[in-house]
């Protein structure tokens, strides 16, 4: 596992070498340390959940003037590169040949709470007509409204820390939209009014930074399913990180999966914590019911059915009857054989913030397993060797294409947290569309640990790289994936985020990798990924940004419009693909 502390200890790490565990892994916690704004006291937090039906002290409204450092271009001019062939319909009209500039209208402020990893979600909670824009921010979840009123809040008890991105959906079946989130050990699930839902909080164990949505059990209802970064141990050395909950609160039959028995793993089962975003949720085998795919913190994954039942791996994988046994080297015959003669130089995946995917990448009617990991020798003495791009059949075993991971070796920053500011490492987040319509198949889109943005299609090779830093103090935590001109051709939205203060930006770029625009962000920059989606329902798309830094009264998040945009193709909007957060992708 990968130790996620500052960069000054980074260097002992690798010379340190790994750990003796079986399964690789070594005990690690991320910072958590208490907002970093000021840390002013916040007198007037809810108790609970207030509801605001006007604007109050702790709401500044919209005001360009407030965050006037935003709006102004940061870099060269838009790089006018032609975009591919159109993947999606254009708008009606047929849209715009480049993406206008995204301009600020709206800024969304609270209290000094800064943002972790999640990212914004916009949806009609009540359906009355009009969207709310839902942000997690340290401790405290708020709706606003698109005007930058709240409409309410949730203060976590404790103020424990909301890490990953809130889930919007219908949970109870009664017509409008539920909120969920976690925030440490505990999952919470909100009405559109800002109550409290029967059955909620319930636990798991602490701390939950992974949480999505599915039918996983195929009734037609939704379900909760989350990732721990601390295993519960059961007998015969089994352990768990998964758990699943129903819109009741009550737990899923089958989760725990290991622990219970439920998933058929015997000994050779290598699980333990999942650190950042780590799981996905969709049909991963041709029988159509929903499954749950997660990374964890070392060179093995768990995948299992709705029921709980761990995948069987292929047999051409020695005595690991099921998939969590299938250690991860790069080297086709060794993760077959399980182990490296010489661990020195063989390579091998690290998963520990790795946020999958589940998408039929080579349109072939079947879906793929899509990852994205570290990459360390086996030894775990040289961990700073990139990232690794995984494409992985439902048994374990790799495409065609893919018998070889594809590999980004270059290493400039992303694998630690940094010291004192509450930074993070990079999430390692590969986000799935299909970027050009004269390429067979889908694409995956990820930063790597070079300060690069890559494309990488179905058949492993890469088209197009955007270095967006060269600097070993600025990272991303991903992108999203929308049409902002209208054309057709989708554009890749992220944001940096930085120990320094005032260089970190909102970028867009076009489907070829050519910069269309780059817009300074305030403080710190942003750590989640942004969330495009029509906001006022006026047709045109916003991007919503969520701050890292908090700055009491001031702003906590922004909202650009992006002129001349339309709502046409959207195939990966915000963090984790959807507002169920599954990382689920349906190829057209």
């Amino acid at each position: 596992m990968r130790f996620r502390i500052a960069v000054a200890v980074a260097l002992l790490a690798t010379a340190c070498g790994g750990s003796n565990s079986p399964d690789g892994s070594q005990d690690s916690r991320a910072n958590d340390v208490a907002p970093s704004a000021d840390s002013a006291t916040d007198a007037t937090a809810a108790p609970d959940a207030l509801a605001f039906d006007s604007p109050t002290t702790d709401t500044v409204a919209m005001d360009s003037q407030v965050a006037s450092d935003v709006v102004a271009v940061d870099g060269p001019p838009p790089d006018r590169a032609p975009p591919p062939p159109a993947s999606c319909t254009a708008a009606m009209g047929g849209g715009r040949a480049a993406t206008m500039m995204p301009t600020l209208i709206t800024t969304l402020a609270d209290r000094w709470h800064e943002a972790w990893l999640g990212s914004p979600a916009i949806g009609d909670l009540d359906r009355d007509g009009r969207n709310e824009i839902v942000v997690a921010r340290h401790g405290r979840l708020i709706v606003w409204r698109p005007d930058g009123t709240i409409r309410w809040m949730v203060d976590v008890p404790g103020g424990g820390r909301i890490w990953a991105s809130p889930i919007v959906a219908d949970f109870t079946g009664d017509a409008n939209l539920e909120v969920v989130f976690a925030a440490r050990s505990s999952i919470y699930m909100y009405t559109a009014a800002g109550t409290a839902v029967a059955g909620f909080p319930v636990m798991w164990r602490d701390e939950v930074r992974s949480l999505a949505a599915g039918d996983v059990d195929g009734d037609g209802r939704l379900e909760i399913v989350a990732v721990t970064t601390t295993p519960l141990a059961g007998t015969g050395g089994l352990r768990d990180i998964l758990q699943a909950f129903r819109a009741d609160g009550t737990v899923q039959r089958g989760f725990p999966p290991n622990t219970t028995g439920a998933s058929g793993c015997t000994t050779a089962c290598y699980v333990t914590g999942g650190y950042d975003q780590n799981i996905a949720l969709g049909p991963i085998d041709a029988d159509g019911a929903w499954d749950v795919f997660a990374g964890q913190d070392n060179a093995y994954l768990s995948w299992h059915r709705g029921s709980g039942v761990a995948f069987d791996a292929n047999p051409i994988f020695r005595m690991r009857p099921k998939v969590l046994g299938i250690r991860f080297l790069h080297d086709y015959a060794l993760a077959q054989q399980g182990w490296a003669p010489d661990e020195n130089t063989a390579l091998q995946a690290h998963f520990t913030n790795s946020a999958p995917a589940i998408a039929d990448i080579d349109a072939n009617g079947t879906n793929e397993l899509v990852i994205l990991g570290s990459v360390q020798n086996a030894a775990q003495t040289n961990r700073l060797q990139g990232v690794g791009l995984w494409v992985l059949n439902s048994d374990g075993s790799r495409p065609p294409a893919w018998v070889a991971p594809f590999h980004a070796p270059t290493y400039l920053a992303g694998l630690w947290d940094f010291m004192g500011v509450n930074i993070v490492a990079a999430t390692n987040q590969v986000s799935v569309a299909d970027m050009d319509a004269s390429v067979p198949g889908l694409d995956m889109v990820f930063a790597g640990f070079d300060g690069r943005i890559h494309l990488v299609g179905a058949d492993r090779r890469e088209r197009w790289t955007y270095p967006y830093t060269t600097t070993p103090d600025t990272l991303t935590g991903g992108v999203a994936i929308a049409d902002l001109s209208g054309d057709g051709s989708p554009e890749v939205i992220f944001n940096s985020y930085s120990t320094a203060t005032g260089t970190s930006a909102l970028f867009v770029l076009n489907a070829s990798g050519a910069l269309q625009h780059r817009i300074a962000l305030p403080g710190h920059g942003a750590m989640p990924v942004p969330t495009v989606a029509d906001v006022n329902g006026d047709g045109t798309l916003e991007i919503v940004v969520s701050l890292k830094d908090g700055e009491d009264r001031v702003r906590s998040a922004l909202v650009f419009t992006v002129p001349g945009s339309s709502t046409n193709c959207m195939p990966w909007p915000t963090g984790r693909a959807n507002l169920l957060r599954n990382g689920y992708v349906r190829f057209r």
